[in-house]
């Protein structure tokens, strides 16, 4: 009985983590090579055309692109990637925003936003989600490696009215 209940709970918390609130909403996309309106304008047209993107908005004097992203959609950073290499533009680094619940596995805190999944990376200086309670979170992320990493930089409890 004791195993069924150890078993039940992270199973309930996974569910309720891919609820409609849970997934990434922002990315913001530090870039090289997007510093031309002709660059700029391709890559709108490319990531526009990936699933679930709502919005872009490209800053040419910070070399930055803002996506955010429709309710439900995934997060697939590497089409990003994808998309950007077509027009010559480079990904240095990517910063989310997310809703989502952080939960443990196997000693290791997981950040599940929908049906994204990323391990939280260890810093010292970044402050620690609580488990299972819904979060806002910002983070950097390494989706270099496997699974993806987050550096979360803010967190903010979720009420129950959603903010």
């Amino acid at each position: 009985m004791k195993l069924t209940r150890q078993l039940l709970l992270p199973l309930m918390l996974l569910a309720s983590a891919g609820s409609a609130f849970a997934q990434v909403e922002k990315v913001a996309v530090r870039t090289t090579g997007i510093s031309c309106g002709t660059c700029a304008a391709f890559s709108e047209i490319y990531l526009r055309r990936l699933a679930g993107v709502d919005g872009i908005k490209i800053s040419l004097s910070n070399e930055a692109i803002l996506v955010s992203y429709k309710p439900g959609a995934p997060f697939q950073p590497k089409e990003i990637r994808d998309v950007l290499k077509k027009t010559d533009v480079g990904v240095l680094q990517f910063q989310i925003t997310a809703r989502g619940r952080v939960l443990e596995q196997g000693g290791q805190q997981f950040f599940v936003a929908g049906r994204d999944r990323f391990l939280l990376y260890a810093a010292a200086d970044a402050p620690r989600p609580p488990l299972g309670s819904p979060v806002l979170i910002e983070a950097m992320l390494n989706d270099l490696v496997d699974p993806m990493e987050l550096k979360v930089m803010t967190v903010k409890p979720i009420t129950p009215g959603g903010k």
